[in-house]
């Protein structure tokens, strides 16, 4: 029995006037947000990631496998072409430090929060005898 000879299946190519999502994760750990985006058999060089405002893109090309002349494709059902990601980044996260690495076809971004939207922890300490918390230079929280 031979392979058909025909494609059951080929997923048009991106282009750069319309290129093809790429399929991304994001968490926060601890003091940073994480931003992982699927981007197997793409090349280092072929991979764009700018900043401009609280925008982030990520823009990537796969070029198809080269073959041999005279080849035939039998099946092709893994996408080439151009991939790109824009990510609006939330208010508390700092784009001016945004880190990015590739690690087995996975591109990771991290933004660390912003120090002044980080939780912090006040310590609640009690007052002298007959003394407001202005007198004795305790900080005071007012209720919302």
């Amino acid at each position: 029995m031979s392979m058909p000879t025909a494609v059951t299946h080929q997923a048009p190519p991106g282009s750069w006037s319309r290129p093809t999502p790429i399929p991304m994760d994001a968490w926060r750990e601890d003091e940073r947000f994480v931003i992982a985006l699927d981007l197997p058999g793409v090349a280092l060089e072929a991979i764009d990631v700018d900043v401009l405002g609280r925008m982030v893109t990520v823009k990537a090309e796969r070029r198809p496998a080269p073959r041999g002349e005279g080849a035939r494709t039998q099946l092709a059902e893994r996408t080439h072409g151009v991939f790109e990601r824009r990510i609006q980044l939330a208010g508390s996260l700092d784009p001016g430090r945004i880190a990015a690495h590739l690690q087995d076809g996975v591109l990771t971004l991290t933004a660390p929060v912003a120090s002044a939207s980080r939780p912090r922890k006040i310590t609640v300490q009690p007052s002298e005898a007959g003394q407001s918390p202005e007198e004795s230079g305790q900080a005071v929280v007012a209720a919302a």
